[in-house]
């Protein structure tokens, strides 16, 4: 319990530090808050056994709100990044003047957001808005909390990523590969956090789950990338250019789905009993 409070309290200094540091540049600000409040919903899904359900959506559901302040401008941030990284890729069949139309209109896109969030979420507003979030995090700070507790929210996270690892393969949505993701990332900070109580063999475990995230992350990109393209033809000039990036993108996603799905058999090849019980013979 002291373990959970110390750590929500840090966290939410950083996000306080963050809001009023104004020599940070907006993309860094928004990406570093985004980061917090992704470990803050991990954090509490070591609790999740010892809430009760409405504590527990009422708590998560203020943090995703509070992170969706900013997913509009990360999202035209990363598709400036994904639209760069594809057109690396594939750079040797393609002519860069002829692409650069599209950058500059993703980028022109990307600056909009950027001051539109810089004047709808200004400090102020930010900070009321974690205000709102504090009291819950507080409450969580006080539940019982005991090893068991944290091993069974450990087993949560692991089950639910490796049901979504299943249906990953079934079906390769967007949707399913987003869900994967975000499971991948929780139990990659929560394992982060007992490292030094894991077994040696556990230990590859933690860069295995923050690759899986980046190869998800990448692809889930590349689909908000073609998506935007096709509700915004405009950005492409013409309809060619608009078939060729999104032809593009979907190849590269094959090939990232291809090797996420061997990453995610790997990790989630056992059972959950079996998974916590080879965490607990180390803590």
């Amino acid at each position: 319990g002291d373990g959970i409070r110390r750590i929500n309290r840090a966290l939410c200094r950083h996000v306080h530090r963050l809001i009023e540091d104004e020599s940070l540049d907006a993309d860094t600000a928004v990406h570093e808050l985004r980061k917090c409040v992704k470990k803050l919903r991990a954090v509490l899904r070591f609790c999740r056994p010892a809430l009760k359900k409405d504590v527990l959506k009422r708590t998560d559901r203020a943090l995703r709100d509070f992170a969706r302040r900013f997913s509009g401008t990360r999202d035209s941030a990363v598709m400036v990044k994904t639209f760069d990284s594809l057109m690396k890729h594939f750079q040797p069949y393609l002519s860069e003047n002829e692409m650069l139309p599209v950058r500059q209109a993703l980028q022109q896109r990307h600056v909009l957001a950027m001051a539109g969030h810089q004047e709808e979420a200004n400090a102020d507003s930010l900070r009321a808005a974690l205000e709102q979030v504090e009291p819950l995090l507080g409450y969580v700070g006080e539940i019982d909390m005991s090893r068991s507790v944290m091993l069974s929210g450990v087993r949560d996270v692991y089950a639910r990523g490796r049901r979504l690892g299943i249906a990953l393969a079934q079906d390769p949505s967007t949707k399913n590969s987003h869900s994967l993701r975000r499971q991948a990332k929780y139990l990659w900070y929560q394992l982060s956090l007992l490292r030094k109580q894991l077994p040696e063999r556990a230990k590859p475990l933690i860069a295995d789950l923050g690759e899986l995230g980046e190869l998800l992350g990448d692809d889930n990109d590349l689909a908000v990338l073609v998506d935007t393209l096709g509700r915004n033809p405009q950005i492409c000039s013409n309809r060619v250019r608009a078939e060729l990036i999104a032809s593009l993108a979907e190849t590269r996603r094959v090939v990232l789905l291809t090797a996420a799905l061997r990453l995610s058999q790997r990790i989630y090849r056992h059972k959950p009993g079996r998974f916590i019980r080879d965490l607990e013979s180390g803590t």
